[in-house]
């Protein structure tokens, strides 16, 4: 991010983890969670407090003292440097991961105009390519104008050195929405990642319609608990995909119309260089949840939409429940990245298959305005202090999770909601 630095006053000194201090006035170091190439692996070993200078800010750009942060998938692999190394992507000496936040403005760039310091806010990860990107035939006949056509497009925190997990984060003004005021400041920091890829994977690409019926794998989880609710708003059958009867009544609760617990079909997950005999047990498993789909709707049916972010276990199956004319939209794969299935299955039956990657600032504009108004809301299901940001990570990779997780770095405990609160 090129540009000349914003002028504003710096002070040698970090602030102190609580320390509120006066916007505009920036240290020059701060603490963070970092990682490095040398200590690649799971969480516990990736993520380590050290002093780092504070990010430097460019015109169109804002500095944000974090209250609190969201925990992503995307930190693990960062950690990992799996299924590549960070460091490569943005080439960087080091990493501090982190693509959610909450906090107060603290300096913004000579150009930004919408944003002061002391404004209470939210940002996204979506890092605009500064060329806006390129302009794009749409599915009509007129041309779009969708910064995420470029190739230069990058997720923030995973794919710029400088996330969330500090106690100043730098991000494009775009980036910015405005606190939910209703919202704590762990709340609000642990939505707008999950939430904003679930709405663009259901309503920007996926074009999901009132009376459709979506299966949602992971149905509990960060993304899956957002789509869930956006299907219930927007009149969709969801029906959850989970790994424990819990975690389905939460679904249900959430607005899903059934679920289905996927300890009950053992064989289903594609696994590579399975046998003959591991095939025939995984397709029989595959009808077996199909059957139990018409079960839950009462009617022969099949899921017009297949919202799908596991990948190399769980794609084949995707594919084949997938209604005639439906649709396949997957944003990762948390399981493997390489898929195979059977193809017949997706030409002679017609359905699509739809890559989805976050959002762009419009579709994160209008998702937004579901969260001011109360109609969605995060399942938190923890939060943890700042010195705990590993272990938070290391329960995610463990799949000890459910919903969404939020660490705290500014906030001194949860349930704050204003400024006026972190003053203390």
């Amino acid at each position: 991010m090129s540009g000349r630095l914003a002028p504003y006053p710096a002070s040698p000194r970090c602030l102190g983890l609580h320390e509120f201090g006066r916007p505009g006035e920036v240290p020059e170091t701060m603490r963070a969670w970092v990682i490095r190439a040398e200590r690649f692996g799971p969480p516990l070993e990736a993520f380590q407090e050290e002093t780092v200078p504070v990010p430097a800010l460019g015109d169109d750009e804002v500095l944000i003292r974090v209250a609190a942060a969201g925990v992503n998938y995307n930190g693990i692999w960062a950690g990992l440097g799996q299924p590549v190394s960070v460091l490569n992507i943005h080439g960087g000496d080091y990493h501090v991961a982190g693509s959610d936040a909450s906090g107060v403005v603290w300096a913004v760039g000579r150009n930004v105009n919408s944003w002061k310091p002391g404004d209470a806010v939210i940002a996204h990860c979506n890092w605009e390519d500064p060329a806006h990107g390129r302009r794009t035939r749409d599915r009509g006949d007129f041309l779009s104008y969708d910064p995420m056509a470029s190739p230069h497009c990058r997720i923030w925190g995973y794919e710029t050195s400088d996330g969330s997990f500090a106690q100043f984060c730098k991000v494009q003004a775009q980036q910015v929405l405005p606190k939910p005021a209703h919202m704590s400041w762990e709340l609000a920091s642990c939505y707008a990642l999950t939430y904003f890829t679930a709405y663009r994977m259901l309503v920007t690409q996926g074009q999901i319609r009132p009376g459709e019926v979506a299966l949602v794998w992971g149905g509990a989880g960060g993304l899956g608990s957002f789509a869930v609710q956006i299907c219930r708003e927007l009149g969709v059958q969801a029906i959850a995909v989970v790994s424990s009867a819990e975690k389905g009544a939460k679904c249900l609760e959430l607005g899903a119309v059934g679920f289905i617990n996927r300890s009950d079909f053992p064989n289903l997950p594609y696994r590579e260089g399975e046998t003959a005999e591991q095939t025939e047990a995984r397709l029989k498993d595959t009808r077996a949840m199909g059957r139990r789909i018409w079960d839950i709707l009462g009617e022969r049916r099949s899921p017009d939409l297949v919202f799908e972010h596991s990948g190399q276990e769980t794609f084949a199956a995707s594919v084949f429940l997938c209604a005639r004319f439906g649709r396949v939209v997957i944003c990762g794969a948390t399981s493997g990245y390489n898929l195979k299935f059977d193809v017949r299955y997706l030409w002679m039956m017609q359905k699509r298959i739809i890559g989805s990657h976050f959002a762009n600032a419009l579709d994160a504009l209008r998702a937004n305005t579901l969260v001011e108004a109360g109609r969605i809301r995060p399942y938190l299901s923890r939060v943890y202090p700042f010195d705990q940001i590993p272990q938070a990570h290391q329960d995610m990779y463990e799949n000890r999770h459910v919903g969404n997780m939020a660490c705290l770095v500014m906030a001194p405990r949860p349930g704050l909601t204003t400024i006026q609160d972190l003053m203390g």
